[in-house]
């Protein structure tokens, strides 16, 4: 699966607590299946799914946070024969992606091993988009550009990079390297502060 076309910008929605789990919910399922009318009866649904006390307050705020997510495309309804269904679009898996990597934290340690973990990739043209946003990724979590494709971090974490290129759909065409040599890694010890953390 690749993403097409280029995420709008979002402007009006509420990025509150509230309407942040609502769809991480839904993108957790891929879709939820309801019955009536479109947004009170999935209102409802959802507050019983998340366990949320069913009253007047609640109802109202999950309708308006359903009607935010849908204006702004993050999510849609479909209907079948005898339900109906909010599934997540791709903008919305993009936006639960976003999330998810700004809380991310790659670990660190007060010394350094001396062996660096190099990322290596060559992602497809017909990707490109998922290429951008994947490196983006690379940037926003700190990690060194020693070249366009290469990446450098000091401390281990194959965890945290396969699930960052899982989000982009970009996994099989990554390389993770551990290498005790790099040459001319003066601007990446530099970058991470590594002079004295042996």
């Amino acid at each position: 699966m690749m993403y097409n076309g280029s995420m709008k910008k979002i402007k009006g929605f509420a990025r509150n607590e509230r309407t942040i789990e609502i769809l991480k919910v839904i993108g957790k399922l891929g879709f939820i299946m309801f019955l009536g009318v479109a947004t009170p009866n999935a209102a409802g649904h959802i507050i019983k799914m998340l366990g949320w006390v069913p009253d007047y307050r609640n109802r109202y705020s999950t309708k308006k946070a359903l009607n935010s997510l849908e204006r702004q495309e993050l999510i849609r309804y479909k209907k079948t024969d005898k339900e109906r269904m909010i599934l997540i679009t791709e903008e919305g898996r993009l936006y639960l992606s976003k999330l998810k990597i700004k809380s991310m934290r790659l670990p660190s340690a007060s010394k350094w091993d001396g062996v660096w973990r190099m990322i290596t990739f060559d992602i497809p043209e017909d990707a490109g988009i998922n290429r951008r946003r994947f490196t983006s990724a690379l940037n926003l979590l700190g990690m060194f550009k020693l070249e366009k494709s290469v990446y450098l971090y000091p401390h281990e974490c194959k965890k945290q990079i396969i699930e960052v290129a899982k989000l982009y759909f970009v996994e099989k065409y990554i390389r993770y390297v551990v290498a005790s040599f790099v040459d001319r890694d003066a601007k990446a010890k530099s970058f991470f502060k590594l002079e004295n953390r042996k």
